[in-house]
């Protein structure tokens, strides 16, 4: 990876909807050169989805705590269900970050994650502000 691509990826991340043209343009390369960099990061694994970013009310943290004899098929379920995953080391295994309608919508969809095989314990915190 080189700084266009770095820019590219920055460009992406603040709106995921710009076009290769209008990065093309910013960056004063071809859109054929954001086109092949873009498929170059998505073929390397670099760049793994194009997402949105909602107005959703109610966001929650999800702590979790996975069985280490079980934690590698766990993970591989969890990041095939939710974007917004982070890996820890410590008492914590796993973040999700989920953003709901309702806090009945995000308890259900708590519930999903407490009842996969391996996870041992969840703490959710949802963000006041």
């Amino acid at each position: 990876m080189d700084e266009t691509d770095y820019k590219i990826i920055d460009f992406l991340r603040e709106d995921s909807r710009e076009t290769n043209m209008e990065i093309a343009r910013k960056l004063n390369v071809s859109e054929g050169t954001i086109r092949k960099r873009i498929m170059n990061l998505v073929n390397s694994g670099i760049i793994r989805k194009f997402t949105i970013e909602t107005s959703l009310s109610i966001e929650g943290i999800v702590l979790i705590e996975l069985d280490s004899r079980q934690a590698s098929n766990t993970l591989k379920t969890l990041k095939s269900l939710y974007s917004d995953i982070y890996e820890f080391s410590g008492s914590i295994d796993v973040a999700v970050r989920i953003s709901k309608n309702t806090i009945e919508e995000l308890n259900m969809e708590v519930d999903k994650i407490r009842d996969l095989k391996g996870v041992v314990n969840t703490d959710t915190m949802v963000r006041l502000k």
